[in-house]
């Protein structure tokens, strides 16, 4: 057996040897729902989100003469839009064409754009599908465009100008409908135009791949198939786990190094697993190939985005590492007012304590430029609770910005990295591309309830060529992990009728404040959250607040969410200034909640979720704090994500009052406020829908994890949160599988042995 380990290694050795860059991975296809008229209808709009921009010259001084979907600008204008594209990629040296051509780019000259939103919109609900239909044969016609646009021209057909004072006149609509139009078409081209753009990498400097990239090993795991010509594969284990997240990765690991191979253990995952020599994916193809609906799931209102992992390790592959452990007053609410008193106990800070020394939990971190500006402005401001945020690195510095698209030095101890490997040793098997539908009973017991035996599912070959197959999974204990999205959805399909399920959906919202600096500051450098201000956590007294954090600065991940407020020229321009920009986040602790339910068609979860008057009122109160925060850190320009305030910008002549121009400013935006479909709420932590109660009747599951009404089945995942975490949810939801695990390991050392069943 080790001669075979010492010969995989081997081999995994030599052909990383031969990587000189990760492994490509390309979009999925996707299948057509729009007709060729339709998507002329939408490219036109797209046009006109990410406009062509050329120089007005004799010749096109001539209306005539000139294309109706180009921007001209007067040589005047032109020229100052190049010197601050100049100015922007300094000391990236750039060149005229360059510049002509980053400002000449327009989705519809760009086969890759087309591509990418086809992919993403492939993700879109299909009454959400439905929907765009209908919007955009209707403004091909004459009387729909009259309707929707107060112009009796199809859309197609409109000049450039035309349809940019729609887009205008869709943001200031009273109808609730063609605001989120406008938010989501706006949305969708300006993270289609990212994600396939030849010009801005070359404009910015941005590496698309980190310079200090080497192929590194990984674990090597194998993965159970079932291949046709069978419609229906069953196969027996003693538990199985389904979902591979951080939830997943500690229970597998306990249950494994507990019972050793005695316990046959089934990890099931609907992603795919991808190793370090795919690592970090490239800005076109990893969300869509590592993030649930590839990266876009809207509340039913369009209000907020949800972002959820979906692949291999789930959220612990693409999370950013954060390791805070749960704090003591979100402790005392579960503990007290929730009921569950475990949350109270040392036996819970053993866990937290465990899972953090597992990872090699450290705080021995230097902030990047963007993390020491929150610290430094925090300071200066007088914020007293500012902290290091520890990583989940086995104790390294573990320093790379791009690491939400994988981490290609397998340092982030998650899931595939800290926890599977051990497990694996234990003769754990996994699964990828199987997509559990629904939890298998038994009949009910005397007592009523329902013994969980087993998990039926479809499993889809990893190349997408082969036939899918439906695989029946029995099992003596069945563990729902899945996350917070997908847990209650199994659950529902399982024929389970509490009414909790699904319900107290948490989400922690954030608003985005941008910061613009005169210096080169290369955000894709460092850790990307390594820094946290506490100091507005407990805005009402009872533990709702907000806490300000550095994000990612991953230009496919957070420059779709810039402000589109003039025209998209203006969006260029601030989008080219990526390498001196730094993105902060007022993320709150949610006291209101929304739910989870399934789609009727997709069967993919919907969410329902609208951040409140109450939550929305202290997300604002930090994003005022980051906007002074930025101010005394220096900062040139202050960008609170809002769409259609004008950001602060700091006059030239330091003594030209501009004290007194910021806090005239800063009062306006708070006159301003964060308004719904206004300023863009996302969400990266979902939390509660199978909620940990003291009584069947207030939740899903009990202390134990154990389904209420059921036998042999459990949850271990965020979703078992009695509310929000208040903290990046990690640490916590690790601890509390460690918990469930630990009680499994009590029942199943109550019963019989188990028998190591076959695979």
């Amino acid at each position: 057996m080790e001669s075979q380990q010492q010969t995989m290694s081997t081999l995994i050795d030599d052909a990383l040897a031969s990587l000189t860059a990760p492994k490509p991975v390309g979009l999925p296809t996707a299948p057509e729902f729009l007709s060729e008229t339709q998507w002329k209808v939408l490219m036109s709009l797209m046009d006109a989100i990410i406009p062509a921009v050329r120089i007005q010259t004799d010749k096109t001084k001539d209306k005539s003469n000139r294309d109706t979907a180009t921007l001209y600008l007067s040589p005047a204008e032109y020229s100052e839009a190049a010197s601050s594209l100049r100015k922007a990629a300094a000391p990236n040296d750039i060149s005229a064409d360059l510049i002509e051509d980053y400002l000449a780019e327009r989705p519809s000259d760009n086969p890759l754009f087309a591509q990418v939103l086809k992919v993403v919109l492939s993700n879109v609900p299909p009454n959400k599908q439905r929907e765009l239909r209908i919007v955009l044969s209707i403004l091909n016609t004459r009387p729909g465009s009259l309707i929707l646009t107060s112009y009796a021209t199809p859309l197609p057909s409109l000049s450039l100008a035309d349809r940019t004072n729609i887009l205008h006149n869709w943001r200031l609509s009273s109808l609730a409908p063609l605001r989120a139009l406008f938010k989501s078409l706006t949305t969708l081209g300006k993270l289609s135009h990212l994600r396939s753009s030849k010009t801005f990498f070359p404009l910015t400097g941005f590496p698309s791949l980190p310079p200090a990239w080497v192929a590194t090993p990984s674990y090597p795991y194998t993965f159970l198939t079932f291949p046709p010509p069978s419609p229906v594969s069953e196969i027996s284990v003693d538990l199985v786990i389904v979902g591979s997240g951080c939830g997943a990765g500690v229970v597998a690991n306990r249950l494994a190094t507990h019972f050793g191979p005695s316990l046959s253990i089934l990890v099931l995952e609907k992603g795919q697993h991808f190793d370090a020599s795919h690592f970090p994916m490239d800005q076109t193809a990893g969300l869509s190939s590592m993030f649930e609906s590839g990266g876009v799931v809207e509340s039913d209102d369009g209000s907020i985005s949800v972002t959820a992992g979906s692949v291999f390790g789930g959220g612990g592959t693409v999370n950013w590492s954060a390791a805070l452990q749960t704090q003591d007053f979100v402790r005392e609410d579960w503990a007290v007012e929730k009921k569950l008193p475990f949350f109270g106990t040392e036996k819970f800070q053993e866990c937290l304590d465990y899972v953090c020394d597992k990872m090699g939990v450290t705080d021995k971190i230097t902030p990047n430029h963007g993390n020491r500006v929150l610290l430094d402005g925090a300071e200066k401001c007088g914020y007293k609770k500012r902290k290091i945020v520890p990583q989940n690195c086995g104790n390294s510095p573990h320093d790379c910005g791009y690491c939400t698209l994988g981490c290609f030095k397998g340092e982030k101890k998650g899931p595939v990295n800290g926890w599977f490997p051990e497990a694996a040793d234990q003769g754990v098997r996994f699964v990828e591309g199987m997509k559990v539908e629904r939890v298998l009973f038994e009949q009910k017991q005397k007592d009523g309830k329902k013994v969980a035996c087993g998990v039926k599912g479809a499993w889809t070959p990893k190349d997408g060529r082969g036939e899918q197959v439906q695989v029946v999974v029995r099992a003596k204990k069945v563990v729902v992990s899945c996350g917070t999205l997908w847990s209650p959805i199994v659950l529902m399909n399982s024929g389970l009728k509490n009414p909790q399920i699904g319900k107290n959906l948490y989400l922690h919202p954030v608003n985005f404040v941008t910061g613009a600096f005169d210096e080169d500051v290369r955000p894709w450098e460092g850790g990307s959250l390594t820094t946290v201000i506490g100091d507005l956590e407990n805005l009402d007294g009872k533990g709702h607040g907000v806490k300000l954090e550095a994000t990612s600065m991953l230009p496919s991940l957070i420059l779709p969410f810039l402000p589109w407020s003039t025209s998209g020229v203006d969006f260029k321009l601030l989008a080219a200034k990526y390498r001196r920009l730094n993105n902060y986040i007022s993320i709150v602790r949610d006291r209101d909640t929304g739910s989870i339910y399934r789609d009727s068609v997709s069967g993919q979860p919907r969410v329902t979720y609208t951040p409140s008057d109450f939550d929305r009122a202290h997300i604002m109160d930090g994003v005022l704090a980051l906007c002074k925060i930025l101010y005394a850190a220096g900062a040139r320009e202050i960008h609170p994500v809002m769409t259609g305030f004008q950001p602060f910008i700091r006059p030239a002549n330091p003594s030209d009052g501009s004290q007194k121009k910021f806090d005239d400013w800063l009062e306006k935006l708070a006159k301003f406020g964060n308004k719904l479909l206004v300023a863009p709420f996302v969400s990266a932590h979902q939390m509660g829908t199978c909620r940990m109660s003291a009584k069947a009747k207030d939740g899903v599951v009990d202390e134990r994890g154990r389904v209420w009404g059921t036998e042999g089945l459990y949850v271990a995942d965020t979703s078992v949160f009695p509310t929000a975490s208040g903290v990046n949810p990690m640490v916590t939801c690790m601890a509390i599988a460690d918990w469930i695990a630990r009680g499994i390991v009590e029942d199943l050392e109550g019963a019989e042995r188990p028998a190591t069943a076959r695979l």
